[in-house]
C-alpha cells in the first residue's frame, strides 16, 4: 500500500506537523534560543557560569537519588502488587486494580501535603510519639531526598503493579513449559521468564523514572533542592531566563540517557511461537507467594491510600470548610474541568494524528521491502517521522517550569498571540505539551497492535484514507482512544508545574489556587480543595471507565 499523496493527505500531515511544532519544538526552541542570544550577539556564558557552580554536583545528586530511588522502589513494590493482582480471582482483580490505581491518581503534591500532615515535625504521628514516648521521641525526617523518594514510591507503584500485570497476562507459558523439560525452575525463571517479561515491567520503571526526574512540587514543599525547584526559583524570583534553562540541560541529558537505554533494550527481538497463545495461569493465588503477596498489596494499597485521604479529611474538618471550599473555588473547579477536558480531546486528536502517519510510512515502507518488510519496517520504527515525533519527550523532559517559560516567550507579545497568552489557551497547550509523549506513546502501540491488512484490503478497494480512518481505524482503537484521553484528563486536572507560571488572571486552575493557599490561606480549606480535586480526578476515571467499557463491548459485537 503506497502512501497516498492527495491534496487532503497532504493538508492534514501539514496541520497535524504544524500543531506538532507549535507544542513540542518551538516553546523550547525559544527558550534555548533566548539562553544564547543575549544583547544581540551569541553566547553561552549563562551555561558557563551555571554549570561551573559548586552546588550543581549536589543539584544533579539529589535530583538522580529521587529519581533512581522512586524508579528502584516503585519498582520493587510494583512487581509485587502487579503479580497479587495476577494472582487474585476475577472479581477480586477488578477490585485491587481499582484500588490500585488510586494512588496514582492523587497528585504528588495533595498526596506529599497529606504525608506532611501525618509525618511532618508537627504532624499526627510527631504527636503520637511525643504521647508515647516524650519530647526527644520524633518520627523520620521527611525533610529530605528520603522523604521525596518514599512520597513518590507510594505514589508512582501502581505504574509498575500494571505493568507488571500486563506482562505475566500477555506471557505464553509455553515457553516456560518447553524450558521445564530441560532445566529447573531457577534455571526457566532467569532464561525465560525474566526476560520476556522484564521489556514491559522496565517500561512501566522508565516511566516512573521520567516523572520523578522532572518533577518540581514534592521536592519544593519538602524543601529538597533539584533541578525542577531550582529552574522555578530562578525564574520566579529573578526572571532569570538563561540560567533557568541552563539548569534544565542536565536534566534533558539524563533523560535522553534513560530513553536511549530503553530504546536499545527494547530493540531486541521477541521470540513467538506458533498455534494458540496460552496464557500463564493464575494457579500462584493458591498457593503461599500469591496469598502472601495479595496481603502485602492490601497492606500497601492502605498506606498509600487510606492514610493520606484520612489525614486530609481530618485536616478538613469541620464539614463547613467543604461549602466553604466549593463557595469560593466554583469558578476555579469550572475552569480546571474545561482546562482538562479541552487539553485531554487535544492531547488525544494529536497523538494519534502523529501514530497514524506514522502509520502510514511504516505501511508504505513495508509495501516496498515486499515479504518480510513490516516487521523490517517496525524496526525502522517509521523513518524520519519517527526520529521527528521523538521530540515530543522534550517538553516533558526539561520540566514544567522551562516549558512554561517557553510559553511566555512564544505567546506573549502584542497582537493575534495575545489572544491566546491572555485566555486558557496557554494553559491547555501547556497541557499538552506535558503530555503529549505519554500519549503519542499510547496511541502508537494501539495502533501497532492492529492489523494492517485490514486497511491494505481497504486500499485496494479503492477506499480512500479519510474514510478507512473514520470506517476502520477509529471504530476499532475507540476505547484505547478513551483511555487515553481518560489519562490525560486526570494529569490534567493535577497538572502543576507548568501552569502556575501560565494561567492568565481570574481563570486560575485548583491545582495553583491549593498552592497559592499552602502560603497564604488556612491548612482547612487546602485539604479541603485537595479532596476537590481528588474527587474530581476520580470522578473523571470513573467515566473514563464506563466509557471504555461500553467501547469494549461495541467493539466486540459488532466483531
Amino acid at each position: 500500500m503506497n502512501m497516498p499523496r492527495n491534496g487532503s493527505l497532504c493538508v492534514y500531515i501539514g496541520l497535524t506537523l504544524a500543531l506538532f511544532a507549535g507544542v513540542a519544538l518551538v516553546p523550547p526552541g525559544l527558550v534555548l534560543g533566548r539562553s544564547v542570544w543575549v544583547d544581540g550577539r551569541f553566547t553561552i556564558a549563562a551555561y558557563r557560569e551555571v554549570l561551573a557552580e559548586g552546588r550543581q554536583w549536589s543539584l544533579l545528586r539529589n535530583t538522580l537519588a529521587i529519581a533512581g530511588g522512586t524508579a528502584f522502589f516503585a519498582t520493587v513494590l510494583g512487581v509485587v502488587a502487579g503479580y497479587a493482582v495476577a494472582c487474585a480471582g476475577r472479581r477480586m482483580r477488578r477490585t485491587l486494580v481499582c484500588a490500585l490505581a488510586v494512588p496514582f491518581l492523587i497528585p504528588p503534591y495533595i498526596a506529599t501535603v497529606a504525608w506532611v500532615d501525618l509525618l511532618g515535625r508537627r504532624g499526627y504521628a510527631a504527636k503520637l510519639l511525643e504521647l508515647s514516648y516524650g519530647d526527644g521521641a520524633s518520627p523520620p525526617n521527611l525533610y529530605a531526598v528520603s522523604g521525596v523518594i518514599f512520597v513518590f514510591s507510594l505514589v508512582y507503584y501502581p505504574l509498575v503493579a500494571f505493568a507488571t500485570f500486563l506482562a505475566l497476562r500477555g506471557f505464553d507459558r509455553r515457553f516456560e513449559e518447553a524450558g521445564l523439560c530441560v532445566a529447573g525452575k531457577g534455571r526457566v525463571f532467569r532464561r525465560i521468564t525474566l526476560p520476556l517479561v522484564g521489556p514491559t515491567i522496565l517500561t512501566g520503571t522508565l516511566f516512573v523514572f521520567m516523572l520523578a526526574l522532572v518533577s518540581f512540587s514534592t521536592p519544593s514543599l519538602l524543601q529538597v533542592n533539584v533541578y525542577p525547584a531550582e529552574i522555578y526559583s530562578r525564574f520566579s524570583a529573578f526572571n532569570d531566563f538563561s540560567g533557568a534553562t541552563a539548569h534544565a540541560i542536565p536534566l534533558v541529558f539524563c533523560g535522553v540517557a534513560a530513553l536511549t537505554a530503553w530504546g536499545l533494550y527494547m530493540r531486541q527481538s521477541r521470540p513467538w511461537l506458533t498455534g494458540a497463545h496460552r496464557p500463564r495461569n493464575a494457579a500462584g493465588r493458591r498457593s503461599g507467594h500469591g496469598a502472601a503477596a495479595l496481603v502485602f498489596t492490601w497492606f500497601l494499597v492502605a498506606i498509600s491510600t487510606a492514610l493520606p485521604l484520612g489525614a486530609l479529611i481530618r485536616r478538613a474538618m469541620p464539614a463547613r470548610s467543604f461549602f466553604e471550599a466549593l463557595r469560593t473555588a466554583k469558578e476555579e473547579i469550572t475552569t480546571t474541568v474545561i482546562l482538562a477536558s479541552a487539553a485531554a480531546t487535544l492531547v488525544t486528536a494529536l497523538a494519534f494524528s502523529m501514530a497514524y502517519l506514522e502509520r502510514l510510512r511504516l505501511l508504505d515502507s513495508a509495501t516496498r521491502t515486499g515479504a518480510g518488510g513490516l516487521r523490517g519496517a517496525q524496526r525502522g520504527s517509521g523513518g524520519a517521522l519517527h526520529r521527528i515525533f521523538a521530540l515530543s519527550a522534550v517538553p516533558f523532559l526539561i520540566s514544567g517550569p522551562v516549558l512554561g517559560i517557553g510559553l511566555i516567550l512564544t505567546w506573549n507579545r502584542p497582537g493575534l498571540p495575545a489572544l491566546v497568552y491572555d485566555t486558557l489557551l496557554v494553559v491547555v497547550l501547556a497541557c499538552v505539551g506535558r503530555y503529549l509523549f505519554f500519549a503519542h506513546r499510547g496511541a502508537g502501540a494501539c495502533l501497532t497492535a492492529l492489523d494492517p491488512a485490514l486497511e491494505e484490503a481497504a486500499s485496494v478497494g479503492g477506499v480512500g484514507w479519510r474514510r478507512r480512518v473514520t470506517g476502520i481505524i477509529l471504530p476499532l482503537l475507540w476505547p484505547s482512544l478513551v483511555a487515553v484521553w481518560g489519562l490525560t484528563f486526570v494529569l490534567s486536572v493535577g497538572e502543576l508545574e507548568a501552569t502556575v507560571l501560565v494561567c492568565p488572571p481570574g481563570q486560575t486552575p485548583l491545582s495553583v489556587r491549593i498552592l497559592t493557599l499552602m502560603h497564604y490561606g488556612p491548612s482547612r480549606l487546602v485539604s479541603a480543595l485537595s479532596l476537590i480535586t481528588v474527587l474530581l480526578i476520580l470522578a473523571g476515571a470513573i467515566v473514563t471507565l464506563v466509557i471504555y467499557g461500553y467501547a469494549r463491548r461495541r467493539v466486540h459485537v459488532r466483531g
